[in-house]
């Protein structure tokens, strides 16, 4: 509960302000808590943002536990357009611990764990699960930022449907054979 009411606050704040301005006493104060407890959480406050991914992206346990990776994209995409502009401020959140990077990495960890236990191991067995986990990170990540700044009013259903019409189809099959 408390690590929730921490990262809520860190939401809260990067809509008004820069996240390279929010301190770890702002947090603290917006909670309620001592820096102490922050710590007990976080290691600083990139670490919280990175929470805030985590539990956006990969907060559905239903669709983590059962494998079911349409609920894992319905679940990531409605809490995108719940926080739609905290997500515009967090991709203001670059260099060595980018907010880009966090939603690569996040959803690397979720493919990964997909591929673990569903993979069929006999299909291109010479790449690694982490090589197709990164791959196929890149490519949702890329939708998802197409996502927080889509100005057409797009829905949820139709960013769904581009990750699996994107991801589940090869270079080939777009490509006019002669």
């Amino acid at each position: 509960y408390m690590r929730a009411c921490l990262y809520e606050n860190l939401r809260e704040l990067m809509l008004k302000n820069l996240f390279e301005k929010i301190t770890i006493k702002q947090i603290c104060d917006a909670t309620g808590v001592i820096r102490a407890t922050f710590y007990n959480y976080f290691d600083d406050k990139y670490d919280c943002l990175n929470w805030i991914v985590h539990t956006d992206l990969l907060g559905d346990k239903q669709a983590m536990v059962t494998g079911n990776f349409d609920l894992f994209i319905n679940s990531a995409f409605n809490n995108i357009e719940k926080n739609r502009e905290f997500y515009r401020a967090a991709y203001n959140v670059t260099g060595q611990n980018s907010f880009e990077d966090m939603i690569r990495s996040n959803l690397s960890d979720a493919i990964i764990q997909f591929f673990d236990e569903n993979r069929k191991m006999d299909y291109l067995p010479a790449y690694s699960n982490e090589i197709l986990a990164r791959y196929y990170a890149e490519g949702f990540a890329f939708i998802i930022r197409q996502f927080v700044f889509d100005s057409t009013g797009a829905s949820v259903s139709s960013y769904r449907r581009m990750v699996f019409d994107l991801l589940n189809h090869s270079f080939s099959d777009y490509v006019a054979r002669r």
